[in-house]
């Protein structure tokens, strides 16, 4: 009687698990899919940042001290008023479909990635969207990249500044700094593990 007692908890707890997960699937969906009629409406770099926000990550407009993580916080204005100049995802929710809000983005400058379950080498694919502008990557602790991934970065001539750190999918590190080092020689490649966690998470 114990044992089915038990056994039964156990399923149910599984099953549980399974509709907490894809309730939170559900979301992601939601807050990630690309909404082209707001771009329209108010431009490439509010609607970036509304996305970016409503994930949980934060951006930084143009002559911009400090940085937006909340709705309230993100001016309205004609569109091309504010300019995008740095995002930040860290343990934010953010999916491949989202990072399609990348494009049009003309002074987006450095890009943050870091503790995100969901950013896969699609998401990296899709950062070249902004490849004529970007000039620092840091990417940490993003389970899902792979070398296929990374090989993305060595088609974003303008970077100048690469942070790499507890990529657990990287099978061969050597070989992934040979490749960017040899496409990109003017910039600074830094494959560290002990590379710090960002502010958010301390």
């Amino acid at each position: 009687m114990t044992f089915l007692l038990t056994h039964r908890s156990a399923i149910n707890t599984f099953s549980s698990s399974i509709v907490y997960r894809q309730f939170w699937n559900s979301i992601n969906i939601i807050r990630n899919k690309y909404d082209r009629k707001r771009v329209q409406e108010i431009g490439a770099d509010l609607a970036c940042a509304e996305w970016l926000v409503r994930c949980g990550g934060s951006i930084r407009f143009q002559n911009w001290g400090s940085f937006i993580s909340k709705s309230n916080q993100i001016p309205t204005s004609i569109p091309g008023q504010f300019r995008v100049e740095e995002i930040r995802a860290v343990n934010a929710s953010v999916t491949s479909e989202g990072f399609a809000y990348l494009e049009g983005l003309q002074h987006l400058k450095t890009i943050h990635l870091e503790k995100c379950d969901q950013v896969g080498d699609s998401c990296l694919a899709r950062c070249n969207r902004a490849k004529d502008t970007v000039e620092s990557m840091t990417l940490v602790d993003l389970g899902q990249i792979s070398e296929n991934g990374l090989a993305y970065l060595a088609g974003m001539k303008k970077l100048k500044q690469i942070n790499l750190a507890r990529l657990l999918n990287i099978k061969d590190r050597a070989a992934v700094i040979r490749l960017l080092t040899d496409e990109l020689p003017q910039c600074m490649i830094n494959y560290d593990d002990k590379y710090p966690p960002a502010r958010e998470l301390q």
